[in-house]
């Protein structure tokens, strides 16, 4: 019969096929960070576990002290824990050598999946790899919050653009007056017709369904203005008008496919994080974890007699 290599390496305590979907990811991540040459170097190996939990579970940095506590296979894959204060400032600390790291383990998937060319997703056939990519953008969503300095200072600036001084000094006054801050730093912007506030991310998705390059900016940012240091054909969509003649629009066939990292992101997408640079640094972890899944699902279907060799 054959066993899956995360299943052949699962030491848990419950048995796999007792567990559920989200343990049964742990048993794959868990799998990825031990055989992969560059996940398995990191410094902070543990920050990245605790990290996965937070996506996997979409909970707080409390919790993942709680699921050790009360959950025996996230203890198995956590090894150990710390307080929520330490895994945040490690965590801030982690967010450059993951960005980096990110990269490399894409570059590591890809040559993997080099060896298995029978069994890559159909999305495969439709380019090259390093020649040909998909390039597209997704909302999220974090709240908005009440009426605050930001928004009183933006009403303000536009009171003085229009001209009408007297509305001007009426939103200053109540500007100075005003003590509440936004917690969450995103911004609005509209699409299809509804306002949203938040971030915007940017994704690089090679033929074989691999997420190589990720970039977060606030939910107004023009698509057009996006850049990725990865030379080959982009395919978009017709917000990203204006871009070089590299950046193709059309291919309907080979672009539907990065939807599935659309559906993935916004799956465990939740308001982890009050600012831009700490809010990639999660969907970088949910891009590992989409890029772990996928390297799996191909796994999954390659005969037992071949992964040997």
């Amino acid at each position: 019969m054959f066993m899956e290599p995360w299943i052949k390496c699962y030491n848990g305590p419950v048995p796999y096929e007792h567990l559920s979907s989200r343990h049964k990811t742990l048993v794959k991540m868990n799998y990825v960070l031990i055989t992969s040459e560059i996940l398995s170097h990191l410094s902070d190996l543990f920050i990245l576990r605790a990290l996965i939990v937070m996506v996997v579970w979409t909970c707080s940095y409390r919790d993942v002290r709680s699921y050790y506590e009360t959950d025996v296979v996230v203890r198995w894959f956590l090894g150990e824990c710390k307080s929520k204060s330490e895994i945040h400032r490690r965590a801030k600390k982690f967010r450059k050598e993951l960005k980096t790291a990110f990269k490399e383990y894409a570059k590591e998937l890809e040559d993997k999946l080099s060896k298995f060319a029978d069994y890559l997703p159909s999305s495969a056939l439709f380019g090259k790899v390093w020649k040909l990519w998909c390039v597209d953008s997704f909302l999220l969503e974090v709240p908005f919050g009440k009426r605050n300095k930001e928004t009183l200072k933006k009403k303000f600036e536009l009171e003085l653009r229009l001209g009408r001084y007297k509305e001007a000094v009426s939103m200053l006054y109540r500007y100075m007056k005003c003590k509440m801050r936004r917690r969450f730093k995103g911004e609005f912007t509209k699409k299809r017709g509804r306002s949203y506030f938040g971030f915007k991310v940017f994704n690089l998705m090679s033929p074989t369904m691999i997420i190589h390059e990720i970039q977060v900016e606030l939910a107004n940012f023009p698509d057009n203005k996006v850049g990725f240091s990865h030379s080959g054909y982009k395919v978009v969509d017709r917000g990203f008008v204006g871009m070089s003649s590299t950046w193709l629009i059309g291919f309907p066939s080979f672009r539907r496919y990065v939807e599935f990292f659309g559906i993935f992101l916004k799956r465990y997408w939740r308001p982890y994080a009050v600012d831009k640079e700490m809010v990639e640094l999660f969907v970088y972890v949910i891009a590992l974890i989409y890029n772990s899944s996928i390297y799996a699902s191909v796994l999954s279907r390659v005969p037992e007699s071949q992964l040997a060799h």
